[in-house]
């Protein structure tokens, strides 16, 4: 007769452990801002200790960085109807609604910290904006197959056409980033991107006179 078997130890754990922590440290990114998302602060709200922290991640950066992506994803979800020009546009309007509030000022912090602190700049692309990046221009590609979308039209370019003017207005303050703007301009910009279908040339004007 054998006796009781352990419980593996490892991932399971590990990934517990991870989840409290980002929670925690989207929490913290909230109440405070980035200034408030410590590894020492994350480890007293989550429970898990210090080191196991820093062993996922090598710095407070790094950590804020993965939590606040992770609460956009979870609370700004692409959504696909099935047409790519709605799509386009609602993912936008979602987007300037979450960074009227607490969302925009931590994007701003974390825009601020890649320009300021040496490495950031790449750890944010790969962890925030590249998985956005990807399922939009996946979104795009199928919308370009069901011949809605231009062909011609490079698909990162348009992502920047689309989600770019509500950034620069979060970054600048010039204009307000609230949802009527954006969808306003990110419907004008679909106008431009949508497959334009050949039509029947018309027929020249005639000329009067010698």
């Amino acid at each position: 007769m054998t006796g009781p078997q352990k419980r593996g130890r490892g991932r399971p754990r590990e990934a517990a452990h991870e989840e409290r922590v980002l929670t925690a440290a989207a929490q913290l990114l909230l109440e405070g801002g980035v200034a408030a998302c410590t590894v020492e602060a994350a480890s007293r709200r989550s429970g898990v200790s210090k080191p196991a922290i820093y062993r996922r991640w090598p710095h407070r950066t790094a950590l804020a960085i993965e939590a606040f992506a992770a609460h956009i994803d979870r609370l700004v979800p692409l959504v696909e109807t099935g047409d790519s020009a709605h799509d386009l546009v609602q993912a936008v309007a979602h987007l300037a609604e979450y960074y009227q509030g607490r969302d925009g000022v931590v994007f701003a912090q974390l825009v601020a910290a890649a320009v300021l602190e040496p490495g950031t700049a790449e750890l944010l692309n790969a962890r925030f904006f590249a998985p956005r990046r990807a399922a939009l221009r996946a979104l795009w590609e199928r919308g370009v197959a069901r011949g809605e979308l231009d062909p011609h039209v490079d698909a990162d370019a348009a992502i920047d056409l689309l989600f770019g003017p509500a950034a620069f207005r979060l970054l600048l303050g010039h204009q307000p980033v609230d949802v009527d703007s954006c969808v306003h301009l990110a419907r004008t910009a679909v106008q431009g991107l949508l497959l334009t279908r050949p039509t029947t040339p018309p027929p020249s004007p005639t000329t009067t006179g010698g």
